[in-house]
């Protein structure tokens, strides 16, 4: 097995290899997960923190988050698991899975109610219920009500406990299994306990007794055995109730239920020090408190201390059992903390504390305290009272009631026989004429059934039928889809050839160093054609349409051969062949045309001409003619029969078996060529001798033109170097602001900045700038109240929407709304360029983009970074969301451009846990960024 040091070792040598030669400068990993579990199980925790950091796609990012917090869920470090939980959660969200989306969510929950927060935990389970009643889940929606119905059980808020087990119970009856059926049954017999209803429980657990032993559920007996020595305690019967606790816990040895096992060991605890038994009391109480600890039940540790202080109460021992009381007082407040609520005093330790003060003879203090606790107790007992004269006068409202209308029902048959008596035959003649009226009525209804049964039919029939053409049309629609897939794969084989020879020969040292720059502009080009590929195949919107959008640009044609000469012309020496390009247009000839996809058509077919060429050359001539441009590849390759060239444009078809063996391939590349070509209202023809070679003409009408200079040198748009316009830059935050502008004039660029919406409205409106980039969260207006406004004042020129926020669905809103692109922080300069490039004139020189230096930017930031942190921290105190919202995600867009990756992905966290309104994750982030903040 591969050592630990070896495989870091060969992590790195990936990421500086993937560094030196990715056109994005990223890592990527092709099964991130299979990765991890291939590592040693001790291990894998770590390794998946580690590949966490590398740059992963959005799923690859879900399957390694969601790997992590259940790793740390198992570990039962619920704190930790509940942060990579709410990550998965957003980035299922962000891909639209809602499934993976709720199973999160749920899982939040699952852990905070292991931390003893139950409402908090409902939070999270509520939140999960919506997405699965979303995706029509009703088998998880029923787990849903019972994670919820257990959740305010241990609340202690019983009436909502009921009604959602009834929820779930009712769903269970359609879509559950036995064992869920015994589970919420002993969950609903859990409350009969709580609610002093034993009976009621008891003939429950008859039942479901015999069902988990059916099963095999060793935790749902142990479980069971646990609560039935509550009821027998409850009862009088302590001895039948030590009993059934003690074949709980030897049942939940076997189990990992570590919470059932704490609750189980405290009320045997409770057990014994009620019949004198301390010794035993206290040995047990340790061992729940170490339980609560291991788990981080907070309300475990708590009552572990007050049954304490009573046995030591009990034994003598006041100062003990004080420190013991006051240990609990604290671990409540801190608990109650936690959770928003003030409280810190439950109602139940007052008696204990009561008993402690007239023991050491603080009588004043004794009576305050029977006081507090006689007026609470009473408030409680109102309170009950008060509920049960609530149901008392409903129950006796409806007796009421149906007691008037069993009497007026009383009256109406007496009068009834009264008018039978006084009027026999006018009540013949009336049944005469009711029943004439009865037999229209059936046969008026059978024919109206038979009417309907026959319009039902037809419209089964039609119904039928549609579904029978949809499903057609699904069947096509996946055939097209599979069918564009498979010839996309095709084409993404190509340039990736060429990226890993010259790579591969850049590192074997086999490239002298003078041409190494010559190389990887070939490296750069492929790599460029390659990520557009991957770019249409991931664009499903165009798949399932069975359509390509064609975007015509002015193209330089002595570019567009330059670059397929530099794919091309390494391949055909390495197999001893030449490669020659033959242009008999002008100098500076162009044409506007969609370069991608002729370059595609190109590729194609110049792939082909190489590879079935063994001696010989492969020519590519281009001309025009009189509907365009004409590019034809001649080869002196194998050639093809007269009989097989009428199939070679067909999908998954090559001339004979014999060629996919000696020359591989899948038969795809001409057919997508064909289909390419047909898009731009042109065509590929074929003339070919067999063992003599082949002639492929590719006619694209277009319309020509002369470029200009600067147009002609132009070969790749990033390396746009000078640009000349007036720009509006609105950003609220002042380090971000001074780093775009920093770009921008760096370019060229005439810059008009402002701080907020309302601002950049007047701006705008006073100097017509060419072009707007607009932050969408701003103080005084935000960015699309900006725009709505500058819209109805009848600023036409183009608003780029400048946002953190780059979520697809958002995205696809910014446009809905009027926004002409979108630009994702932390600015990408190439992608920054490619904007300008679109609104703004250009001076074009041969020479990479310059680093823009931001060190005095990142010191300001991290100067200023106390005070945003102190606001952030205020706005939460406030209980001011909103406010807190939009402060995080200013701070965020800012960290993700100055701060380390590590504060960045922490600012993250805590925007995302503001916007689910996740309270207690949110505390715990804040406190991670204090202690940040303090090293």
């Amino acid at each position: 097995m591969m050592s630990q040091r070896k495989q870091y070792f060969l992590i790195v040598v990936s990421l500086v290899i993937s560094a030196a030669f990715s056109p994005c400068h990223a890592y990527t990993h092709a099964d991130p997960l299979a990765e991890i579990l291939e590592g040693p199980e001790e291990q894998q925790l770590q390794n998946a923190l580690a590949i966490q950091q590398a740059s992963l796609t959005k799923a690859q990012q879900l399957e390694v988050t969601g790997f992590i917090a259940e790793q740390y869920f198992a570990r039962n470090e619920y704190q930790k698991a509940i942060r990579h939980f709410l990550k998965a959660e957003q980035l299922a969200a962000d891909l639209e899975l809602l499934p993976k989306q709720a199973k999160y969510a749920k899982m939040q929950g699952v852990a905070t109610y292991y931390r003893g927060y139950y409402v908090s935990a409902v939070e999270s389970y509520e939140r999960a219920l919506r997405l699965f009643e979303l995706a029509e889940e009703p088998l998880q929606q029923a787990h849903l009500y019972n994670n919820i119905g257990l959740a305010y059980s241990r609340a202690e808020r019983f009436e909502k406990a009921i009604e959602n087990y009834e929820m779930a119970k009712a769903l269970y009856a359609l879509y559950g299994s036995e064992q869920d059926k015994a589970d919420i049954n002993h969950n609903i017999a859990g409350v009969y306990i709580e609610s002093d209803r034993f009976e009621a429980a008891l003939a429950l657990y008859r039942n479901v007794s015999e069902t988990f032993e059916r099963l095999g559920d060793v935790t749902g007996l142990a479980q069971m055995h646990s609560n039935l020595g509550v009821i027998y305690r409850n009862l009088g019967r302590p001895q039948e109730a030590a009993k059934e606790y003690k074949r709980a816990l030897s049942l939940l040895e076997q189990t990992d239920d570590t919470m059932s096992l704490n609750h189980t060991t405290m009320n045997l605890a409770n057990l014994y020090f009620m019949g004198g038994q301390y010794d035993e009391a206290l040995a047990l109480l340790e061992q729940a408190n170490t339980h609560s600890e291991e788990i981080e039940y907070q309300r475990g540790r708590v009552t572990a201390h007050e049954i304490k202080a009573k046995v030591l109460f009990a034994q003598g021992d006041y100062s003990a059992a004080e420190a013991a009381l006051q240990r609990a007082y604290e671990l409540a407040e801190q608990g109650e903390l936690e959770q928003g609520n003030t409280e810190v005093a439950p109602q139940r330790t007052y008696l204990i504390e009561l008993l402690l003060a007239a023991a050491q003879g603080k009588n004043t203090q004794a009576i305050e305290l029977y006081t507090k606790y006689e007026r609470e107790r009473d408030d409680e007992l109102n309170k009950a009272v008060s509920s049960r004269l609530n149901d008392f006068y409903a129950k006796y409202n409806n007796n009421q009631l149906q007691q008037q209308v069993d009497s007026l029902k009383q009256q109406q048959k007496i009068d009834r026989l009264a008018a039978q008596q006084r009027n026999v035959f006018t009540w013949l003649v009336t049944g005469l004429l009711l029943l004439s009226g009865i037999i229209g009525v059936l046969m008026y209804r059978r024919a109206a059934e038979r009417r309907a049964s026959a319009e039902l039919e037809q419209k089964v029939q039609q119904r039928t039928q549609e579904l029978e053409d949809l499903a057609h049309q699904l069947r096509s629609a996946n055939e097209i889809k599979s069918q564009f897939l498979a010839n996309i794969s095709h084409e993404i084989r190509t340039p990736l050839t060429s990226i890993m020879g010259q790579a591969e020969a850049i590192i074997q040292g086999d490239v002298p160093d003078h041409e190494v720059p010559k190389e990887l502009r070939v490296i750069y080009n492929n790599s460029q054609h390659l990520g557009e590929l991957i770019n249409d195949v991931l664009d499903l919107s165009k798949i399932e349409a069975n359509k390509l959008e064609l975007v015509i640009t002015p193209v330089s044609i002595a570019s567009l051969l330059a670059d397929i000469d530099a794919m091309f012309s390494p391949s055909a020496l390495q197999k001893g062949i030449s490669f020659d390009i033959v242009n008999e247009l002008k100098p500076r000839a162009g044409a506007n045309l969609d370069y991608i996809r002729v370059k595609q058509v190109l590729v194609n077919l110049c792939s082909n001409a190489v590879k079935f060429t063994e001696q010989g050359h492969v020519t590519l001539k281009v001309s025009q003619n009189d509907k365009g441009l004409m590019f034809c590849i001649e080869d002196t390759g194998i050639g093809i029969a007269p009989d097989k060239l009428d199939a070679i444009f067909t999908n998954f078809s090559q001339g004979d078996n014999s060629i996919t063996r000696r020359f591989g391939g899948t038969g795809l590349g001409l057919s997508l060529s064909q289909q390419l070509a047909l898009i731009m209202e042109g065509e590929i023809s074929v003339t070919s001798t067999l063992g003599e070679g082949s002639r492929f003409c590719f006619l694209l009408p277009c319309e020509l033109l002369e470029l200009a200079p600067e147009q002609y040198k132009k070969l790749v748009p990033y390396y746009a170097s000078s640009f000349s316009g007036n720009v509006l830059l609105a950003e609220d935050h002042p380090d971000n602001r001074r780093l775009i502008e920093r770009i921008l004039r760096n370019l060229g660029v005439t810059v008009i900045s402002a701080q907020n919406g309302e601002q950049a409205v007047e701006l705008a409106l006073a100097h017509n700038p060419d072009l707007v980039l607009m932050d969408i969260q701003m103080p005084v207006m935000d960015g699309l109240g900006a725009l709505a406004l500058l819209k109805e004042c009848g600023f036409n020129n183009p608003i780029i929407a400048l946002t953190a926020n780059a979520m697809t669905h958002e995205i696809e809103h910014y446009k809905q709304v009027g926004f002409s692109g979108h630009l994702a922080k932390p600015i990408d300069k190439m992608q920054f360029c490619e904007v300008l490039e679109r609104y703004l004139q250009i001076d074009y020189q041969d020479v990479e983009l310059s680093q823009v230096d931001i060190s005095d930017l990142r010191l300001s930031f991290e100067q200023s970074l106390p005070d945003e942190i102190e606001q952030l921290l205020n706005a939460h105190k406030a209980k001011d969301l909103e406010k807190f919202k939009r402060i995080a995600h200013r701070l965020s867009g800012a960290a993700k451009m100055f701060a380390s990756e590590q504060l960045s992905h922490l600012i993250d966290d805590i925007e995302r846990a503001a916007k689910f309104e996740d309270h207690e994750h949110l505390m715990l982030l804040l406190d991670d960024l204090k202690a940040a903040q303090s090293e």
